[in-house]
């Protein structure tokens, strides 16, 4: 009888070590980070899996991430931030302007010469959504911003000023671009990166607003002739992760996700895309088969000054707009 009851008690002895180990197990969290775009981008290689690394190497023992890159998780980049509140994916690279409606302070990213750099731009965004000064987030919870090098125009039919865009079919990425090509007289036209592609290669427009790095990401530098380098605004970028899947996480998790997101991951990625920018820009001068025009500083600064009223739209137009605009241009006159 003495032997039956040893046997139960180490039975039961070694199922308890067995559930401890499955507990053990299940406690190590999985989080589904995915983007509409490839892995080579350089938000995902530069930004995002550094992002991954750093915090998987904190908080192994908590969780672990798991990259589905190139729309794995879902192709489109206009369902990004409705993936990420339902939890079809957990924490998902969201581009505000393919969010109509949802971010209306983000549009301060899209005025054009506004900002010099994807420094300023990433940095300036963290700092206004710690102010408050950012909404939208319903569902969801901010882990980083960052944005990319500051965009030009890339032109399929060549043009030697501003004033050529004239009755030119430009594609513009969001609603403040479009209000800025139409008062040059341009027909904007809001497409997505794919459909841009399609519409240069069969000549249905005359050029697009875009950044170095999104030319080489999405492939369309062999679709265009000339550069125009005028800074027409940035495009923003959020980093969001589902709010339940964020509650649910460990606090030694969550310290270590913004530890290496927030500030962090905005002059990281800040940096990123002007480096990657940089050398992008050297490459294609090296090669000399795209036109590269950079206006004089007068002739910028005379464009900027005609510009003005799109901000001065803009803050009207916007929900608390003038406390943004005017707490962005302090960040920027602080850190010039």
């Amino acid at each position: 009888m003495k032997k039956i009851i040893n046997l139960l008690a180490g039975g039961l002895l070694a199922a308890g070590a067995l559930l401890a180990g499955s507990v053990s197990v299940s406690a190590q969290d999985l989080i589904k980070v995915g983007t509409f775009v490839p892995e080579q981008s350089v938000g995902v290689s530069r930004v995002i899996k550094p992002w991954m690394e750093a915090v998987g190497g904190e908080a192994s023992d908590q969780v672990r991430m798991q990259g589905f890159w190139g729309g794995t998780l879902g192709k489109s980049p206009f369902k990004q931030f409705e993936l990420t509140q339902n939890g079809v994916i957990d924490v998902s690279w969201v581009l505000p302007g393919y969010t109509a409606g949802q971010f209306p302070e983000m549009g301060i990213f899209e005025l054009p010469f506004l900002f010099r750099s994807a420094e300023e731009a990433s940095v300036v965004g963290w700092k206004l959504h710690e102010q408050g000064l950012l909404t939208g987030f319903d569902g969801v919870h901010v882990i980083g911003f960052f944005a990319a090098e500051p965009n030009a125009l890339f032109m399929r039919n060549k043009i030697s000023s501003l004033e050529d865009l004239k009755n030119m079919k430009i594609r513009s990425a969001g609603g403040i671009h479009a209000s800025w090509l139409t008062s040059l007289g341009a027909a904007p036209q809001t497409l997505s990166s794919a459909e841009m592609n399609e519409a240069l290669n069969r000549g249905t427009i005359d050029g697009v607003i875009q950044g170095w790095t999104g030319m080489r990401t999405f492939k369309t530098m062999p679709l265009v002739n000339q550069a125009y380098s005028v800074p027409t605004g940035t495009i923003p970028f959020l980093l969001l992760m589902n709010q339940k899947k964020w509650d649910s996480l460990g606090k030694k998790a969550q310290d270590a996700i913004m530890k290496h997101g927030g500030l962090a991951m905005a002059k990281a990625g800040g940096f990123a895309y002007t480096e990657l920018g940089e050398k992008i820009r050297s490459d294609v001068k090296a090669e000399g088969r795209i036109e590269m025009i950079s206006p004089s500083a007068a002739t910028v600064e005379k464009y900027a000054a005609a510009s003005q009223f799109v901000h001065e739209a803009w803050i009207k137009d916007t929900p608390n707009g003038q406390a943004v605009y005017d707490a962005a241009v302090a960040i920027l006159k602080s850190m010039r």
